[in-house]
């Protein structure tokens, strides 16, 4: 029996985002059950109550999240590995924010500053953060309009923003026994494409994908693309 795929969308997205994936999956994967599922509140202060309860809200199987989704669907794994078997990243970092060791991320004054704007204009800073989001594809201003958001008020949003900064997902990558597909988009404005490379050599039981002409909106822009990567990298964990 195959196990179930579950899709976590990225920050302060809805669920229905992650619906275009969701239905190339599902075309890609015949037999298959594939389902999308909202975040729910999360912050540092209680992250590991937060994922405790998420986990329990998910069906046990694959995990593919998009950015945030991706990062958090790694912590996961880690905790309870017994319930998700295989993971699958979409535009998400080891570490979304520059460190000593890890250069290929978003510099840190730049996710400082995008933070401090969200804290006084979040209605702005969101619709600027809709354009990064479809920067690099041939039709961005298209793209940020198909963004479907949450339900989350402003200090939800803000939580959870400030957890992205700080997650660090690479030591449970190195850790874990699974082997995992993470991808990527070549024109990615939030996740430098050199990340790519950067994930790889962590560890040899993890697999990355790069689409030289994908920007961050990779479930959107590409979702065929990434059916076809995930197909092909599930069909020879399951076959």
């Amino acid at each position: 029996m195959m196990p179930d795929i579950t899709l976590l969308p990225g920050w302060a997205l809805s669920q229905d985002a992650m619906q275009p994936l969701a239905d190339a999956l599902t075309q890609a994967l015949p037999g298959w059950q594939v389902g999308t599922q909202g975040m729910s509140a999360l912050q540092l202060s209680t992250l590991e109550t937060d994922l405790a309860a998420l986990a329990e809200q998910l069906p046990a199987g694959v995990l593919v999240g998009w950015s945030l989704g991706g990062m958090l669907a790694i912590q996961l794994q880690r905790r309870f590995p017994e319930r998700f078997s295989h993971v699958v990243t979409i535009a998400s970092n080891g570490c979304f924010v520059v460190r000593k060791d890890w250069p290929a991320a978003m510099p840190a004054e730049t996710f400082k500053t995008f933070l401090n704007d969200f804290r006084i204009q979040p209605e702005k800073t969101l619709k600027r953060f809709a354009l990064l989001v479809g920067q690099g594809s041939e039709q961005p201003r298209a793209l940020a309009q198909k963004l479907e958001w949450d339900g989350a008020d402003a200090d939800q949003r803000l939580h959870a923003l400030a957890l992205l900064g700080v997650l660090d997902s690479r030591a449970a990558l190195k850790a874990s026994a699974a082997s995992s597909l993470h991808c990527f988009g070549g024109q990615d404005a939030l996740v430098p494409a050199a990340a790519a490379q950067a994930l790889a050599d962590l560890q040899p039981l993890l697999q990355v994908a790069v689409h030289a002409q994908a920007s961050h909106a990779l479930p959107l822009e590409q979702p065929d693309w990434l059916a076809e990567r995930i197909a092909a990298f599930l069909g020879r964990l399951y076959d």
